[in-house]
């Protein structure tokens, strides 16, 4: 199993290039401690209780979600890690970013605009196994099964790769 902070770091180094002109969140740098994922907009005093996940990475485009990147690194990564967050950020309606001082940054997903593209990405596999395979055949599958277009998806769509394929996943979400 990989260190999260680290794989975080390996898949902001390679992304970083690509948004060079977006704001990029990460859990752990420049001063983020946590991105939270709820499912209500209007969250009042009961956070908690809408909280349905704590993201790694957030790319914003004018101050809008662009793309939330999950890392898991687990290896070998098991078919259900991989489709966890999918239906976890389908029904996002809220991201808030907390920095270490305590401030907060919010992004409601409540229009049409608010749609936004999911990358999940797990360490490349390894070489003898099957995984490779099986993680590309379960990206197509999931698409089929998922239902994006959805009253209640704020996912405009989704990729799952290996940490290798990061650019050529990047492309296919453009």
């Amino acid at each position: 199993m990989a260190n999260y902070e680290e794989f975080l770091e390996d898949i902001y180094d390679s992304i970083s290039k690509e948004f060079n002109n977006q704001t990029i969140y990460v859990k752990g740098k420049n001063e983020v401690n946590n991105i939270v994922v709820f499912d209500e907009p209007n969250l009042n005093r009961e956070k908690s209780r809408y909280r349905i996940a704590y993201s790694g990475i957030i790319v914003l485009n004018d101050d809008k979600p662009l793309i939330a990147i999950e890392a898991i690194p687990n290896k070998p990564t098991p078919p259900k890690d991989i489709a966890g967050p999918i239906p976890i950020y389908m029904i996002a309606r809220k991201i808030v970013i907390t920095f270490k001082n305590r401030s907060t940054k919010e992004y409601e997903l409540v229009d049409g605009d608010s749609k936004f593209n999911l990358l999940v990405v797990v360490p490349d596999q390894p070489e003898s196994g099957l995984k490779s395979v099986q993680i590309k055949d379960l990206n197509e599958k999931f698409k089929g099964v998922f239902d994006l277009g959805s009253e209640y998806s704020n996912l405009k769509d989704f990729e799952i790769c290996e940490f290798s394929d990061i650019n050529s996943a990047l492309k296919k979400l453009k």
